[in-house]
């Protein structure tokens, strides 16, 4: 059989912070054809380096996927073996171009389309073809095979037979039919590998896989937990080998071919010079460098043409991908390279192991098992050689009889093999052997490792065990069913617990924020009603206060009143009796009557002038009358005028007095002195006698406030001090609380810790029974699979029989 190389494809990521940081620029040049590179850089300026395919810094996954990987799928449903690898330095985008980013179409890798693409072969192929999917997760950790699918499985060996190749002993294989099955394998296997932190890295997927295009031509921002020069916030510390058996069987031969898909992400190599590393890192860098250096002697082995010996025992990571070395297997290498002047040295050193790769020839075939018709053939093939070699005996024995008895047997008559399988020369004609088929001559060719023949049973057993097997499947889709109304009902109730712990939740939260409310609410109102006992005190205290002075107001008032009476009585007595005197002595002087009265008579002049008088008097009396009319309006002029005087001198008087009271105190300005100084030290001392009382009565006022204002505290501070002590109570018994529902939960979680190691495949319930798939299923003529078609492949359709010629 011809052999096939090695598939090599090169991929450069873009450069990095660090990269531009530190100065470094692009140095690849890629040819129009994609096919070669030229490394124009200071240590190296050979020759370009020739591959399948060069993808540039701006590819896509799809891209990758559809040129290297998408035709080893079909070789696999086929029944090949197959080995997709990524090498590179640490940083270069390995495990984001195999694993990428599950849930996004554009990000997602290898690993993920791959696996879409096999189950839409299975969904294309005939429906009397029939398949089952089984999955392995590995990683190769400072020498150590650990099973990522049951972690507790940390050191398990590697082993070799005729019919299984080479294969890890105790690895759990998980069976599964659909899509999300695999991918749910996958993220658990991820999130069991084993990553670390390495210093002045160039590693790129890690800001990729938080949402970002690995390949764009924009500088990329490193990690948050990097800074420069940091290299990688998850550097991969192993080598993890992620398996896919995929088994078909021909429903009408009985014929059946096994695959065995290889998904390895390789650990990157990195100088511990540039990466700074130390401790556990050291010693993991150090196990990652001497296996790949384990797999470049195995490549250099393969390609010198001179090495007798292959060290793939040197490694275990070489002993694993034994097969895929220059074995049975289509191999794709994926050299991942960083196109910066920062990191040409490795670039350089990928770019060379790839090329070295690249001369590699395998040799590829199907891995099947012979099917009834088959193994008919090939045991009527061996009946009729054997016939005919014991044909061929007797006819050497018959010849040597005659020559031993002295006879001679011509030339034409000797026996040969090619007379006795055409039926001459025979003494007895033997049975005519029957030719092969041609697909089994075309198979007998082949020099693949036939499996354990299928056992012949005779047709009542063939019935009873196909009626037994069809009840079994009818009581595993019955159970199936079950165990999938149980599941719906769990997830319903999950769901329905959930929303009520979380109603609980927010009802909590709300009556806890209603209770701060409520306790600051009540402490708010203590306080307004001591600030109002306290209000309420100092309002009373102003009251009295304002009682006090408003009796003493009213008294001055009073004492006032009194005093202007007094004053006003005792004047105005001597203002009217100085005023009587003086009207009296005025009034005297200035009366006619008394006047007239006060003349003597003449009674001589009376006779003759009687007449005269008489007339006279007349007249007089009129003017008398006249006058007193006169008098009367000059006595009230006269009246007012006088009172006017008398006050003028009353006036006058008491201006006279004021005078002489000045002229005194202005001839006794001594004793005016002293009486003036008395008279201060007297008020001086009426004021501060005053002052001690105020201060005696105020002080008296404050104390009398001051113990009611202390009575108010004394009774806010008990009220404060009942609640600090409700408060406390309430911690305590939350504390407590949560006390009990933390050791439940550390209860919990070292249960679950102790049942991890015995029930780690539990969780993967879907993996304990393998679940055969027919090709064809609800695909129409020519119209291909949708990836959510895929992934709802009917699980419940019965397998038909594994008994040969049975279905």
């Amino acid at each position: 059989m011809a052999g096939n190389n090695i598939k090599v494809v090169c991929r450069f990521r873009p450069q990095n912070k660090l990269e531009i940081s530190e100065g470094g620029v692009p140095i690849i040049n890629i040819d129009d054809e994609g096919t070669s590179v030229q490394l124009q850089g200071q240590e190296f300026q050979g020759p370009p380096f020739a591959f399948d395919k060069v993808f540039g810094m701006d590819s896509k996954q799809k891209d990758i996927f559809d040129y290297s990987i998408k035709s080893i799928v079909d070789d696999v449903v086929g029944g090949y073996n197959g080995t997709v690898f990524a090498y590179g330095q640490t940083g270069s985008g390995k495990t984001f171009s195999m694993m990428g980013v599950m849930d996004n179409d554009e990000l997602k890798g290898i690993t993920p389309r791959l696996v879409e693409q096999i189950f839409q072969s299975i969904v294309e192929s005939p429906s009397n073809m029939e398949f089952t999917v089984k999955v392995s997760f590995m990683e190769i950790y400072m020498e150590k095979v650990r099973d990522l699918l049951a972690p507790q499985n940390d050191n398990l060996p590697i082993h070799e037979d005729k019919t299984r190749g080479v294969y890890v002993k105790g690895l759990a294989e998980v069976y599964v039919s659909s899509v999300d099955e695999i991918h749910e394998v996958m993220r658990r296997g991820t999130g069991a590998r084993i990553v670390a932190y390495t210093s002045t890295c160039s590693r790129s997927f890690g800001p990729f896989l938080s949402g970002l295009s690995l390949f764009t031509t924009a500088p990329l921002t490193p990690p948050p937990l990097c800074s420069a020069p940091d290299m990688n916030a998850e550097s991969s510390r192993s080598h993890s080998i992620f398996v896919i058996t995929v088994a078909n069987k021909n429903l009408d031969t009985g014929a059946v071919k096994q695959g065995k898909l290889h998904l390895v992400d390789l650990a990157g190599s990195e100088k511990v010079g540039k990466t700074g590393a130390s401790g556990q890192t050291l010693e993991e860098a150090k196990k990652i460098n001497k296996s790949l250096t384990a797999l470049g002697m195995v490549i250099n082995a393969l390609t010198d043409g001179k090495s007798s010996h292959v060290p793939y025992r040197d490694s275990k990571l070489t002993r694993i991908l034994q097969e895929a070395l220059g074995g049975n297997s289509r191999t794709t290498l994926i050299i991942n390279c960083s196109p910066s002047s920062y990191n040409e040295a490795e670039t350089l050193s990928t770019l060379r192991f790839g090329m070295r790769a690249k001369t590699i020839k395998n040799k590829a075939k199907i891995n099947a098992d012979l099917s009834p018709a088959e193994l008919k053939a090939l045991l009527k093939k061996v009946k009729s050689e054997a016939v005919t070699f014991q044909a061929y005996i007797a006819a050497l024995e018959g010849e040597v009889g005659c020559w031993r008895a002295g006879q001679t047997v011509p030339e034409q008559q000797w026996v040969s093999f090619d007379k006795i399988s055409k039926g001459e020369g025979a003494t007895s004609a033997p049975a005519t052997p029957v030719a092969p088929a041609p697909a089994f001559k075309a198979l007998m060719m082949d020099d693949s490792r036939p499996a354990t023949p299928a056992i012949v049973l005779e047709k009542d057993e063939r019935e009873e065990f196909l009626k037994r097997e069809n009840e079994l499947t009818d009581q595993i889709s019955e159970k199936e069913t079950e165990l999938t109304n149980r599941d719906a009902q769990l997830n319903q109730l999950k769901e329905e617990l959930g929303y009520y712990k979380e109603q609980e939740g927010q009802i909590t939260k709300e009556n806890q924020q209603m209770t701060g409310e409520l306790n600051e609410l009540r402490l708010q109102l203590q306080k307004v009603s001591y600030e109002s006992k306290e209000n309420a005190i100092t309002i009373d205290s102003y009251k009295e206060t304002n009682q006090e002075l408003n009796a003493e107001l009213e008294e001055l008032k009073k004492q006032l009143f009194d005093l202007r009476v007094a004053q006003k009585e005792s004047a105005d007595g001597e203002k009217e009796k100085k005023k009587a005197e003086k009207m009296a002595a005025m009034m005297a002087n200035f009366d006619p009557s008394v006047a007239l009265a006060n003349q003597p008579k003449n009674s001589a002049d009376m006779t003759e002038k009687e007449k005269d008088m008489e007339r006279m008097r007349k007249s007089m009396a009129q003017q008398l009358a006249d006058f007193e009319v006169m008098k009367k309006a000059l006595m009230r002029d006269l009246q007012n005028r006088c009172e006017k005087v008398v006050e003028l001198e009353i006036s006058l008087d008491e201006t006279r007095e004021q005078y002489n009271n000045v002229l005194r105190a202005s001839n006794n300005k001594a004793q005016q002195k002293k009486m003036a100084f008395l008279e201060r030290n007297l008020e001086q001392l009426t004021n501060v006698q005053k002052q001690l009382v105020e201060q005696n009565s105020s002080l008296k006022k404050e104390v009398a406030i001051a113990e009611r204002k202390l009575l108010a505290r004394n009774e806010r501070i008990q009220s404060l001090e009942s609640l600090l002590q409700e408060a406390q109570d309430k911690l305590i018994a939350q504390n407590q609380r949560f006390e009990a529902q933390l050791q439940s939960v550390r209860d919990r979680l070292e249960q679950a810790r102790s049942q991890k190691s015995q029930n780690a495949m539990n969780a993967l319930n879907f993996g304990r029974i393998a679940k055969p798939m027919r090709g064809g299923i609800a695909v129409a003529d020519d119209v291909p699979p949708s990836p959510s078609a895929l992934r709802n492949v009917d699980k419940n359709d019965r397998r038909t029989s594994w008994i040969p010629g049975f279905r």
